[in-house]
């Protein structure tokens, strides 16, 4: 299974310490695991996908930020986006990076995941188990969904469908509820969404078809505005026919707001 880091964002939530030239994934601000100097958003996830053996893995980010990267973690392989275009573009940018430059095949899964998650070793335990769900559900997407500790009006929800056997077939999304509706969704058995979801790397070259873009990472970087400036939930979960979830137990929290992020930072 590939894994892909989706970096390329501003961190404007963060303004004024992360902007456009220094965005929050860059900031050295977490404490590191065993001790040591303070790492970043980008240092934290990257570590704990290599010491969860997810080893084919890369970044998606924009040309501004390879320098940064490189003094950060050296010489990773990165997906360049030529602009920022949404995240359906960075993601069938990276697929066709994985395609052409990786060697990916048609039938190998491909999991994206956000910079800013917090979460322990288990979180990517679970991503690591999304693939046999994809096997066994069949579903076009499977998507990562936390138990909530609580309501909550920061996050979006995963409404549950039908339950199988370690996962669960996902009948619908809300965004950010009020806190009434939160409670609400939680007696419903509703999933905190975590922005990780695991498809065939055919489906996404399939799309890159549909919309007469080649499926070459170069030509592709170089026809990048041929792709709709849309989100990957719009332009795929909100179309899929079938999908899937699967719950993980344990730490998780968005660090993009400043709030998250102090309760996590070092003293």
């Amino acid at each position: 299974m590939y894994t892909v880091l989706l970096s390329g964002g501003s961190g404007k939530r963060l303004w004024p310490l992360s902007n456009d030239l220094r965005s929050k994934q860059y900031l050295r601000l977490l404490p590191r695991e065993g001790g040591g100097p303070p790492c970043s958003m980008v240092q934290r996830v990257w570590t704990q996908l290599g010491e969860a053996g997810l080893d084919q893995r890369l970044i998606c980010a924009s040309s501004g930020q390879l320098e940064i990267l490189k003094s950060q973690l050296g010489s990773v392989p990165v997906a360049v986006e030529p602009d920022r275009r949404d995240t359906f573009p960075a993601v069938a940018l990276s697929c066709a990076y994985i395609h052409s430059v990786l060697g990916g095949r048609a039938q190998d899964a491909v999991c994206v995941l956000p910079v800013d998650p917090y979460a322990q070793a288990g979180f990517f335990e679970a991503i690591k188990g999304l693939e046999a769900v994809l096997d066994q559900s069949r579903a076009e997407v499977v998507l990562l969904g936390s138990r909530p500790d609580g309501p909550s009006e920061k996050y979006g929800y995963i409404l549950p469908g039908q339950a199988r056997e370690g996962y669960f077939e996902v009948r619908g999304f809300v965004e950010k509820p009020d806190p009434e509706k939160a409670r609400l969704l939680l007696s419903q058995g509703a999933l905190w969404n975590c922005g990780v979801f695991c498809f065939r790397l055919g489906a996404m070259l399939e799309r890159l078809a549909y919309y007469h873009a080649p499926c070459d990472y170069e030509s592709l970087f170089a026809q990048y505005d041929c792709l709709p400036r849309v989100s990957f939930d719009y332009e795929v979960l909100e179309k899929a026919d079938s999908l899937a979830a699967a719950a993980y137990e344990g730490l998780w929290c968005d660090l993009g707001a400043w709030s998250a992020l102090t309760e996590r930072m070092g003293p």
